[in-house]
């Protein structure tokens, strides 16, 4: 199956990532801080993404330049 293509506010291609339980690309989402009210999540925290692909992905949120909020995957479990 081909994936689709997602594009940023910009019409710009969005980054990827490969889903590490079935190997599809899923995007890499930026949300605008004060979006993160909305959808109940609060910065440096872990949040939940399930993506197209239906898999459901963990990412911690960091502050970004200019009111983004940068996902950063969470690769492993803790000890």
């Amino acid at each position: 199956m081909t994936p689709p293509i997602w594009l940023d506010e910009l019409g710009q291609r969005r980054p990827t990532f490969q889903c590490p339980r079935c190997g599809r690309e899923a995007p890499i989402l930026r949300p605008r801080q004060e979006h993160l009210v909305l959808l109940g999540w609060r910065l440096y925290s872990v949040v939940a993404v399930v993506s197209w692909c239906g898999d459901a992905h963990e990412f911690i949120l960091f502050a970004d330049a200019e009111g983004w909020c940068r996902m950063i995957p969470v690769l492993g479990e803790e000890a």
